[in-house]
């Protein structure tokens, strides 16, 4: 079990002096009046006591931190602000001790891991909301390892109010022995309610309000098989964030940062694109001009591309690695520069262990990536949220499941990465994942600011100059609309259920899996997804789910599979799941061929659109074999089983639960 330390670093004393001026009045001589001596001058009064100034109250930070953890086990500490003014900015250095890697080195809490003995002695360099800067150093002991069997709780982190997070335990085994039970408990702070159906995570809302900054500590006790018992302690720290009124854009935020320091809008990216105090209201807004914070275009240039380097001094980060990463991936995997071409369309990129899910937002004009598309080692990955994305519950009443994947060569393209491994990603696979949302969520930036309307009046707001036209309904998926109407009545209403949390009829309830591939294959949507739509002249999603199977087909060779299936329960493995109705490649239907076209003329008119007409064709799953047994079709198939790829049963077991969790999380 860890100890806790706070370490208070007090300022030297204020001293003030006060210098009273004297004034002396010389005396004079006089000619004697009626022999009496002439007056004297009168004398001056003493000045009233000048009190001095009251000295401003001392606020510095302290820290709270494991004073010992075991050898292997994970540590952490948290600087804190308690009073008034609020830390606005942090950077944590390592001053002496076996050397640890920070992941967390402009938040406030850090967490650190190392094999080695010693004392790792941290310092925490603070300015404050009121533009001072407060400094101080704890020291963490390094003992010898635990004994046999433990388990330690990855990781530290640090958080604002109102926000649900999540803490892995983390076991590691003698030989011979196993998990028996793993008991989470409060040790200390404001009481939270604790989500433990899986007895490996902990799930929480942090505490809706925050005068000042806090610690939450909670602890992991594992059990082993053969009686062992160990315990960890992790510790959360709150950072107060103002509430946010009905009406604002944003209920609360995650402590972000820029990635490039000292960049040309470094100081006005989380201001104007990922704040609790913006609004847009019939009474005004606080939303940032456009001249403040322009268009990532207006760097490039009329009709340019934006260099990487124009991108990242955009990019706001949780922790410093997501913009690593995503630099990375602009330079390796961006040749044709497409990326970079829909994000001129885009104000800021923010990158948050926080963010989910991932999404558009035209009233700031940026973009918020989900980190878990970004993370490359695990230990990158410990400080990602494993709180699922709040639309997995959506489609829990329905009768079917819908099921989704990409494929390349009759095989997987992109395979899990189950939470409970310790597995390294490599940068190659981030397409996979990051690639299509990027497809995605830049799709939208290409529909509200298509590269022709991209010359903004800087004395509005982004969203003050696309309105408009958002009124007007003559976007690009406005048009899609008009063109080709989505004309399903029972998809749209399902959309309604699995995408925007509509309780569903009991008509939606009995619908079997072979109804509804009747209901989605007789329409012109590639895509369920489309079908996530507040009207029905809304096709956001539409256009966006067309353009992102499209750029995956036609520059990464990649198809997309959709299918409809039993009801999936969880331990089910991808032989279980009976296919109904099931189609590879969609996107090629000559009835959805057209639609491609028209979306490409105007969100990215760099591309050919007669190459819409060289898709793989589409090929049509056989009904009644399972989902594994769908994945190799090498052409027109004629209901004769094809081999599938070989899956042991956990393999099978994950692969399934992730292709089930593929139709919500992606977009």
């Amino acid at each position: 079990m860890k100890q806790f330390i706070q370490v208070v670093r007090q300022p030297a004393a204020l001293t003030l002096a006060v210098l009273l001026a004297a004034c002396g009045g010389g005396g004079g001589g006089g000619a004697p009046v009626n022999g009496s001596p002439a007056p004297g001058p009168a004398p001056i009064p003493a000045p009233a006591p000048v009190p001095a100034p009251t000295p401003a109250p001392v606020c510095e930070i302290t820290i709270s931190a494991d004073a010992t953890v075991a050898s292997g086990k994970t540590a952490g500490a948290a600087a804190l602000s308690a009073c008034t003014p609020y830390i606005t900015s942090i950077a944590w250095t390592q001053v002496s001790g076996p050397s640890v890697t920070l992941q967390a080195a402009r938040s406030p809490t850090v967490a650190i891991e190392t094999s080695t003995a010693g004392v790792i002695r941290l310092r925490a360099d603070a300015t404050l909301s009121d533009g001072r800067t407060s400094s101080a150093t704890t020291d963490i002991t390094v003992a010898a390892p635990v004994s046999g069997s433990f388990v330690t709780v990855r990781a530290d982190h640090s958080l604002r109010v109102g926000t649900d997070t999540s803490v892995r335990a983390w076991p590691t085994l003698a030989s011979g022995e196993a998990v028996s039970k793993i008991v989470w408990s409060q040790v200390s702070g404001t009481p939270v309610k604790m989500n433990t159906d899986d007895q490996d995570v902990m799930i929480f809302t942090t505490p809706a309000t925050a005068s000042v900054d806090s610690t939450l500590v909670f602890r992991a006790t594992m059990t082993t098989t053969s009686g062992k018992v160990d315990s960890d302690d992790v510790i959360v720290s709150i950072d107060r964030q103002a509430a946010t009124p009905n009406g604002y854009i944003f209920k609360n935020t995650a402590r972000v940062h820029p990635y490039v320091v000292g960049g040309a809008y470094a100081n006005v990216l989380a201001r104007c694109s990922y704040d609790v105090g913006l609004y847009f209201l019939d009474t005004g807004t606080t939303l940032c001009k456009a001249g403040t914070l322009p268009l990532l275009q207006s760097d490039a240039g009329s009709g340019g591309v934006p260099s990487v380097a124009q991108v990242m001094a955009r990019v706001i980060v949780s922790h410093d690695f997501l913009g690593a990463n995503f630099e990375k991936f602009l330079n390796s995997q961006d040749a044709k520069g497409d990326f970079r071409r829909m994000l001129a369309a885009t104000s800021t990129i923010v990158i948050g262990s926080h963010v989910r899910p991932s999404f558009y937002q035209p009233a700031t004009g940026a973009i918020y990536l989900d980190a878990n598309y970004l993370w490359l080692t695990p230990e990158q990955r410990d400080v990602v949220t494993e709180v699922p994305d709040y639309r997995l519950a959506y489609d829990d009443q329905l009768n079917f499941t819908s099921l989704g994947r990409l494929v390349k060569n009759n095989d997987y393209a992109r395979r899990s990465y189950p939470a409970g491994e310790r597995v390294t990603r490599p940068e190659s696979d981030l397409i996979l994942g990051l690639g299509r949302l990027l497809y995605h969520e830049l799709a939208h930036a290409g529909d509200y600011f298509a590269p022709s309307s991209r010359n903004l009046n800087t004395t509005l707001s982004i969203y003050g100059n696309v309105e408009p036209r958002a009124a007007a309904k003559s976007l690009p998926s406005d048009d899609l609309a008009t063109a080709y109407p989505l004309l399903s009545s029972q998809m749209k209403g399902l959309g309604q259920v699995m995408f925007l949390g509509v309780t569903p009829t009991a008509v939606q309830k009995a619908y079997t899996a072979a109804e509804v591939g009747n209901f989605f294959s007789s329409d012109v949507a590639s895509d369920e997804y489309a079908y996530s739509i507040n009207d029905n002249a809304n096709s956001r999603e539409d256009l966006a789910m067309l353009f992102e199977e499209f750029m995956m087909s036609y520059r990464h060779g990649i198809q997309y599979d959709i299918a409809y299936s039993n009801l999936f329960k969880d331990g089910m493995t991808s032989d279980q799941l009976i296919v109904a109705w099931g189609q590879r490649g969609r996107i090629a239907l000559p009835s959805i061929k057209p639609r491609i076209k028209l979306v490409i003329i105007k969100v990215a008119p760099w591309i050919d659109p007669a190459v819409v007409d060289t898709l793989p064709a589409t090929i049509q799953m056989p009904a009644n074999r399972s989902w594994e047994a769908n994945l190799a079709l090498s052409g027109p198939v004629n209901g004769t089983p094809q081999p599938a790829s070989f899956f042991s049963m956990s393999e099978k077991r994950s692969q399934a639960r992730f292709d089930v969790a593929e139709r919500r999380h992606a977009h």
